[in-house]
């Protein structure tokens, strides 16, 4: 049982590696800190892919925690 738990957690890592990695950046980086870049007229839109992309991000953290308990419970064998 701790296998099957241990390469579930593994696909899940790979996935939500993933899709962190195919999501857009919320702000263009330290400029933006600093006070450099303006706009910022897109607030509050996550629709299309960005809103799905959230979503599954969410879910699949969300699976990974509770993945991450389990092989603290299920004996290894």
């Amino acid at each position: 049982m701790f296998w099957i738990v241990f390469g579930l957690f593994m696909i899940d890592s790979v996935l939500v590696t993933i899709i962190i990695l195919m999501q857009e950046p919320k702000q263009s980086g330290l400029g933006d800190v600093l006070g450099g870049g303006g706009g910022g007229g897109d607030f509050g839109s996550m629709g299309g892919t960005a809103g799905g992309l959230h979503r599954m991000t969410i879910w699949l953290g969300v699976i990974w925690g509770l993945l991450a308990l389990a092989l603290q419970v299920v004996p290894r064998a």
